[in-house]
């Protein structure tokens, strides 16, 4: 039986919209997201996704994941958080860490969810800041602390931060200069921008089963050599340090263009040999629990 034009027209337009591989395919008429590199980009496969890899960054990405999902946010349970106000490890040690090292004082919890850290941090006396894009999320600190202190990360105004700490967000940057590019307006002068995320060493996608890029919402596998190229953009150099983490691909990452800054990461990497590893304590201080 022959098919009408139009049938045929919807086919050809339907399909293709449906077919997650060639919503992957689009971005062969792109450019690489971080370097502004040319396609052909090699196709990369695993944990049942394609990513699309550019081969003079290092760049690795996909896009099988709902813009609009993500900027709604991960609400307040999130990715296997039963309930607010647990995790948040990473970032209570980050703030401290910079405290210590840095002498760094206001800090801003970038993408932070309802983590314990933000509690944490305020009630040890920290000019601790926090924003996210979740609307539940924001709701539910705020209703606590006020707008002042918790508020929607495209409304953060003009206060700027010694330190900018996101763990585990950079991976959900759909325009990640433009995203970089708004954090790095929230650092102060010779501020830190630092926080967590996995390294891919090679390339590869699947790592011994950990599970990393399995889940939709990590749309870009960093590495050492496409997060030192983004940083560039904006002066900063990259420090990445290994976690006391069960994932091997975990990394804890710091930029910065100051000079006291960056010696003092040197100094920090080479007290902890080729592969240095940064053990956490989020236990709460004395004073907080005095």
């Amino acid at each position: 039986m022959k098919r009408s034009p139009l049938f045929e027209l919807g086919k050809r337009i339907i399909y293709p919209a449906i077919d997650t591989r060639w919503r992957v395919q689009r971005s062969l008429w792109r450019v690489c997201p971080v370097c502004g590199g040319p396609p052909p980009f090699r196709e990369i496969s695993g944990y049942g996704r394609v990513f699309l890899h550019c081969g003079r960054c290092s760049h690795l990405w996909a896009h099988d994941y709902s813009r609009l999902r993500a900027r709604l946010g991960m609400g307040l349970t999130g990715w296997g958080r039963e309930e607010p106000d647990t995790g948040g490890e990473s970032e209570i040690f980050l703030a401290r860490f910079c405290g210590e090292t840095f002498g760094s004082r206001s800090i801003l919890l970038y993408g932070t969810g309802p983590t314990r850290a933000f509690r944490v941090l305020h009630d040890e006396g920290l000019a601790v800041y926090g924003c996210d894009v979740s609307r539940d999320v924001i709701a539910f600190r705020q209703n606590e602390f006020g707008a002042d202190r918790f508020f929607h990360a495209d409304e953060a105004g003009t206060r700027r931060y010694d330190v900018v700490i996101a763990t585990e967000v950079i991976e959900h940057f759909f325009d990640p200069i433009q995203e970089l590019a708004k954090i790095a307006a929230l650092c102060a002068s010779g501020g830190v921008f630092c926080g967590s995320t996995g390294f891919s060493a090679a390339g590869e996608i699947e790592d011994e089963g950990h599970g990393y890029m399995s889940h939709r919402g990590h749309i870009i596998y960093w590495s050492e050599r496409s997060l030192a190229r983004a940083f560039e953009d904006f002066g900063w150099r990259l420090h990445t340090f290994r976690l006391a983490s069960n994932v091997p691909t975990a990394r804890l990452f710091f930029g910065s263009s100051d000079r006291d800054v960056n010696l003092a990461l040197d100094r920090i990497a080479r007290e902890n040999g080729e592969s240095p590893l940064l053990r956490w304590d989020a236990t709460p201080s004395p004073e907080a629990v005095a």
